[in-house]
């Protein structure tokens, strides 16, 4: 037993060093998540990539319209006019038509077919690379998030600080139905989001990111995406070869609404990781070791506790203690992450009940779900995204495999 028990206090130090993390970035986004007013708001592009219609798309879409910051056009980007997206687009566009301003601020593009990278680059690339000199930030964001009107101010603020080459907001998954694979979707992802925070290594998430337009000339973003897959990772890597920073803003946390079976979760679980693979190394393999430890970990203590329990009950609650700490300390985190977002997406509690739920008491349960959809990505590099399939190659860049018309 001497063995189990050295194994127990390394694995209960290394929970504590992640606790500390956990209580930095909680302290961190309870003091940034309030919006704040700014007098930085340089003339914006706000650039969405669309494909298909998502779950609550007109409902998105509408929430670019209504944004306080004083100075931006909307750029949508569909690759053909066949696109179901390009169709409402136009139909939402036209509703605003009354409005002078919305009407002015709101295009269009018809990007056409990707060659050398993956569709929602060849999109953005057909926006950034035509852009008129006059503007001086560029933000993206997914068509399958709800935006608040404070976004834009949040988002930008940040890149007023000359060593900020960007800055990063995130989803948090909102079910829109009551299946169990959307709300272990939301579980899965909360986990992911409260890794963002005040420290160096934080990566851009292209769902909702802005840089300016001299750091998207000075990295020669335009080259890296013409062969990339990837628009945040590609980014991310560009700014730490600068010797820039990317910023969270904990007020630009953003409800994407979804619904999935358990085969797209799955799916999704599986492109992110083996992207992550692929272009952040490193990353993966933190992922890998953070999962696998506190997985390997809790159901060894747990089933050496089971066993003691039937053979040797005097030292079982000595065992115990491995896996109840693991327990208690994956309790506290969910409970505070998930007490965040109520403060920060406080109208949308309800439908965050059961993700939470599952998020605060599952949390063995879910990791070992979620190491199982990492290490099934450790040897392969194919993925299917918005129905195109890709292989990525070593250094970032990608081959088209099937497109849409020919699966």
């Amino acid at each position: 037993m001497a063995a189990y028990y050295i194994f127990t206090a390394v694995i209960v130090s290394i929970q504590i060093a992640v606790l500390v993390q956990a209580a930095r970035h909680l302290l961190y986004t309870r003091r940034k998540y309030r919006p704040e007013p700014s007098t930085y708001q340089p003339r914006l592009a706000l650039i969405s990539p669309c494909k298909g219609l998502d779950t609550t798309f007109d409902r998105n879409i509408d929430s670019f319209f209504h944004l306080d910051y004083p100075d931006y056009e909307i750029f949508f980007v569909v690759e053909s006019t066949q696109d179901p997206a390009y169709q409402l687009l136009l139909e939402i566009i036209n509703k605003y038509s009354s409005d002078a301003d919305s009407a002015r601020r709101a295009h269009i593009v018809v990007a056409g077919l990707a060659q050398g990278c993956s569709q929602k680059l060849h999109n953005l690339l057909a926006v950034c690379d035509t852009l008129p000199e006059n503007f001086q930030v560029m933000a993206f964001v997914d068509s399958d998030i709800t935006l608040k009107s404070h976004f834009l101010t949040s988002l930008v603020d940040p890149l007023q600080q000359p060593n900020v080459g960007a800055s990063t907001g995130y989803r948090w998954f909102v079910p829109v139905d009551n299946r169990l694979s959307t709300a272990v979707l939301s579980a899965m992802n909360a986990f992911f989001a409260s890794i963002l925070g005040p420290h160096p290594w934080n990566s851009t998430w292209g769902g909702a990111m802005a840089l300016r337009r001299e750091i998207y000339d000075q990295i020669n973003l335009s080259h890296l995406w013409r062969h990339a897959l990837s628009d945040d990772y590609a980014l991310a890597k560009a700014l730490k070869e600068a010797g820039l920073l990317v910023t969270f803003a904990p007020a630009c946390f953003v409800a994407s609404h979804e619904k999935t079976s358990w085969s797209n979760l799955i799916s999704f679980a599986r492109r992110q990781f083996i992207i992550t693979r692929v272009y952040m190394p490193r990353l993966w393999i933190l992922a890998l070791l953070g999962l696998g430890h506190f997985v390997v970990a809790f159901w060894t203590g747990f089933f050496v506790t089971l066993v003691l329990y039937i053979q040797d009950p005097v030292h079982a609650p000595y065992a115990a203690i491995l896996p109840g700490f693991l327990l208690v300390s994956s309790f506290l985190k969910a409970t505070a992450r998930q007490a965040m977002i109520r403060k920060i997406l406080p109208d949308l509690r309800k439908q965050l009940v059961v993700p939470a739920l599952i998020d605060i008491f599952l949390q063995p349960i879910l990791a070992l779900f979620t190491l199982v959809c990492l290490l099934s990505t450790a040897l392969t590099r194919v993925i299917v995204w918005r129905g195109i399939r890709y292989l990525l190659h070593k250094g970032g860049q990608v081959e088209i495999l099937t497109a849409p018309s020919e699966s």
